[in-house]
């Protein structure tokens, strides 16, 4: 697949996915964030957008995964109970009842990298609730 029609393919799902699985304040935020992004990376290189890619694939995963599981607390088939989470760490518990809009607890360490990307998201969304 070229990668045009990779990049295409891919903002076009996401774009569904929130539509589908957003509140409606989240989904122009995250349009909008989502839009800003491939448009900065149309003239990037092919070894670039392979990261890229890799990054918003993972991103759209999470927001199916995330989304399917809401939907299904909402409808009461499955329990909002902690379940162990399968994979690297056997330890690691998922909390069914958190999703979208939840704050961030305190002590969660963030890298500088994170930090610079919730405080653009932050202003992000200042700007969003001006308009």
């Amino acid at each position: 697949m070229s990668t045009r029609i990779k990049g295409i393919s891919l903002y076009k799902n996401i774009l569904r996915a929130h539509a589908r699985y957003l509140p409606h304040e989240m989904k122009q935020l995250g349009d909008a964030y989502v839009k800003a992004e491939f448009r900065l990376h149309t003239k990037a290189q092919p070894e670039q957008l392979e990261g890229f890619f890799a990054e918003w694939d993972k991103y759209l995963i999470h927001v199916e995964r995330t989304g399917r599981e809401k939907q299904l607390v909402d409808a009461a088939l499955i329990d909002a109970a902690p379940q162990q989470q399968h994979g690297n760490n056997a330890n690691q518990t998922i909390n069914r009842k958190k999703g979208f809009g939840q704050d961030v607890s305190g002590d969660v360490p963030f890298n500088d990298e994170q930090k610079e990307q919730l405080q653009n998201l932050r202003e992000e969304a200042i700007n969003a609730a001006k308009k």
